[in-house]
C-alpha cells in the first residue's frame, strides 16, 4: 500500500509540475485533516472524501484552481488501489472451511460500490459469502450504528449470534462491540490501519495476525468445525 501511495503522489507531483517530497507532504497533512472531519459523519462516499482530500491538499499549496486535475486523479487512484488490494495467503483456504461447516459468512466495507464489486468479482469470494454490502450500499459508514444493523437484517441473525472480524479498532471493532457483536482484530506488523484518529476503543474479544486462526476461535466459542 505504502509503494502504491509513493506512486500515487509521483504522478500527481509531476502532473502539476511540483517537488514530489512537498506534495506527499501536504497529502499526507490533508488527508489527516479529513479523517478527522468526516470521524462523525454518519454516511460518506469515498469519492467525496477523497476529493475532500484533493481540495484540502490543493489549498494548503495555494493552488485551488487545479482542482479540475481531480477527474483523472480520482480514477487512477481508484485503479492504483484495486490493482494493489490482494487476498492474505490463508484467506480462501480458510473462508473454505468456515462455510464448508455451514456458517454465515458475510463481508461489509467502508468503500464505494466501484471498488467492492470489482474486489469481489477478482477474488470469486462470492463463492463463500452469503451477502457482501459496500458502505455505499448501505448509505451507512462504520463505525456507525446503520451499517451494522442493516448487515444483522439482511443474515436474520442476533448481533450475540456475530464474530465480527476487522482490521479497524476505530472502524470495525468499536462499530461492532457497540451493537454487542464479538469481536476480532486482525493486525498486520508494520502496516498502518487507514483513517484512525486516535479515539478510545474497546478491546476485541480476540486478537489473530492470521485468517486461519478463525476456525479455533469458533471452537473456543461452542461451533462445531
Amino acid at each position: 500500500m505504502q509503494s502504491t501511495m509513493a506512486a500515487v503522489m509521483d504522478k500527481l507531483a509531476a502532473t502539476l509540475e511540483l517537488d514530489c517530497a512537498e506534495v506527499s507532504r501536504h497529502y499526507q497533512l490533508a488527508n489527516a485533516e479529513v479523517d478527522r472531519l468526516v470521524a462523525d459523519t454518519p454516511f460518506y462516499l469515498f469519492r467525496d472524501y477523497f476529493e475532500m482530500i484533493f481540495s484540502n491538499f490543493l489549498g494548503r499549496i495555494d493552488r485551488p484552481h487545479l482542482h479540475s486535475h481531480f477527474a483523472w486523479f480520482e480514477e487512477f487512484h481508484r485503479e492504483m488501489l484495486l490493482d494493489c488490494l490482494e487476498l492474505k495467503s490463508d484467506c480462501q483456504e480458510t473462508l473454505a472451511r468456515l462455510k464448508g461447516e455451514g456458517l454465515y459468512l458475510s463481508a461489509v466495507s467502508n468503500i464505494d460500490d466501484n471498488m467492492l464489486e470489482p474486489l469481489i468479482e477478482r477474488a470469486q469470494l462470492q463463492r463463500w459469502l452469503d451477502h457482501w454490502t459496500s458502505s455505499e450500499a448501505a448509505q451507512s459508514c462504520k463505525p456507525h450504528r446503520r451499517f451494522f444493523e442493516l448487515a444483522l437484517e439482511k443474515s436474520g441473525l442476533r448481533s450475540d449470534q456475530v464474530l465480527f472480524v476487522g482490521d479497524s479498532r476505530e472502524h470495525d471493532i468499536l462499530g461492532a462491540h457497540a451493537l454487542g457483536m464479538k469481536t476480532v482484530l486482525i493486525s498486520e506488523i508494520g502496516q498502518p490501519v487507514p483513517m484512525h484518529i486516535g479515539r478510545e476503543t474497546p478491546e476485541p474479544d480476540f486478537s489473530i495476525t492470521s485468517l486461519s486462526e478463525l476456525p479455533e476461535i469458533f471452537l473456543s466459542l461452542g461451533a462445531r468445525i
